[in-house]
């Protein structure tokens, strides 16, 4: 079981990697917001509507987007930001407990390459999540239910005519865990480990 205070302390010691060209390229960041429960550790994941031209259409994902000029070029307000816009949660920095390492992926609107900044964030209080338009539901993971070898299984991903073999959580309903969102979340839950 995974418990906030070990996790804390780790973030508190890790050193995430930050990639040198991130300023000049656009930016993105999500809120990885972890609460306390009687499973251990639990972590917010919002299922993406389904959008005409929106690739990451019905993914669970964290809340998050792209850094703004509101943001003053910080991937970190930019992810307090999206959190409040997409599932209504207001979250600050002070609640910050650390950040993991940034992610190079492709933003689709350019077919150029964006950094995706992971930041997390303790939750206290219990609020129920309010969501916009670009999420469809949220809900609450254990992350203990991760450690589960027999909830891991493999998801087939087409890419041009490329068809990939990717490892994947099935959450239910046709709701599957994958791609950045579980390569942020085996880091976080590496570091516990």
């Amino acid at each position: 079981m995974h418990e906030l205070a070990p996790i804390t302390h780790a973030l508190a010691q890790y050193r995430a990697k930050r990639l040198r060209m991130r300023r000049r390229l656009k930016r993105a960041a999500v809120a990885v917001i972890l609460r306390e429960s009687r499973q251990g550790a639990e972590v917010l994941l919002a299922l993406r509507a389904h959008r005409a031209g929106d690739p990451w259409s019905g993914d669970m994902a964290f809340p998050g987007g792209r850094v703004d000029a509101v943001d003053d070029a910080s991937a970190s307000r930019a992810a307090c930001r999206e959190t409040g816009e997409e599932v209504g949660l207001k979250i600050s920095r002070a609640q910050g407990i650390g950040r993991l390492n940034d992610r190079l992926t492709l933003d689709h609107r350019r077919r150029a390459p964006m950094v995706v900044s992971p930041f997390v964030y303790r939750l206290e209080q219990c609020i129920e999540p309010v969501l916009n338009h670009e999420i469809a539901a949220t809900r609450w993971l254990a992350l203990a239910w991760l450690d589960e070898p027999a909830n891991r299984q493999t998801m087939r991903w087409r890419v041009g005519r490329l068809n990939l073999s990717m490892p994947c959580y099935d959450c239910g309903n046709g709701q599957r865990l994958w791609g950045l969102t579980l390569a942020m979340l085996d880091e976080l839950c590496g570091l516990v480990r």
